[in-house]
């Protein structure tokens, strides 16, 4: 995206901000936030690729120490965020399954994972001139770094989180139970109305609160659930 496409949408962001504070009904002023932060976000995210691309075009241009030098010219490397993925359990290993074209192509140490307790990021670098970046925050429970590994098949990485014990893992991350939690009680119908009388407004208290401290994983997950929502909420009203 190019910095003309970065003021446009912070001129977007403006308006809605104002939009927001002239709002009157708690409701509206709810759905505004969690928009003004999605474009908080956005333009943050598309600032930091600016950035990561400025920063590929100077690490690719710079000789590296045993490897030919490349012929002169601007090279680009992009940086893409993978969101497509797939995962599965044993008693041992939880496995993510994502998608990449391609991938079995380049060198070995190119596909890189760095797993922590609680999350973990793979980078694939330099495939068809693209950076792909894939991060999962938030583990549901705890894994084993030492014992935890990838490897690559034909377009496909697969990704083996080790457990550090047998049980079987209902959701992925903190953040899908949680808003699988808040459905299940709106559900049920057990969930407190709010003072205001909406009975949505403390579900969407929560839901803004996740989406301002999520990863993009998290921020992908709330936008779904939100859009889901609002489908829902839409369709009885329909004449």
């Amino acid at each position: 995206m190019s910095r003309e496409a970065i003021d446009n949408l912070t001129l977007d962001l403006e308006e809605m901000r104002k939009l927001a504070a002239s709002a009157q009904r708690s409701r509206v002023q709810q759905m505004l936030a969690i928009d003004v932060r999605k474009l908080e976000t956005d333009i943050q995210r598309q600032r930091d690729l600016l950035a990561a691309q400025a920063s590929s075009e100077q690490s690719v241009t710079r000789p590296v120490q045993q490897t030919p030098v490349s012929a002169p010219g601007d090279i680009r490397r992009y940086q893409v965020e993978l969101k497509e993925y797939a995962w599965d359990q044993s008693d041992k290993f939880i496995k993510i399954f994502v998608t990449v074209n391609g991938v079995q192509q380049v060198p070995e140490d190119n596909v890189n994972v760095e797993f922590t307790e609680n999350s973990f990021q793979l980078v694939i670098s330099d495939l068809n001139n693209k950076d792909y970046i894939f991060v999962v925050n938030h583990l549901l429970n705890r894994i084993d770094v030492e014992k935890s590994y990838r490897r690559v098949k034909s377009d496909m990485v697969a990704i083996y989180l080790a457990k550090q014990g047998p049980a079987k893992w209902a959701h992925l991350t903190v953040t899908a139970k949680r808003l699988q939690d808040l459905k299940d009680e709106r559900l049920s119908g057990t969930k407190k109305v709010s003072n205001d009388g909406d009975p949505s407004a403390g579900l969407m208290n929560i839901m803004q609160q996740l989406y301002e401290t999520g990863d993009p994983e998290t921020k992908r997950m709330i936008n779904k659930a939100w859009h889901e929502s609002q489908t829902k909420q839409k369709a009885p009203t329909l004449e």
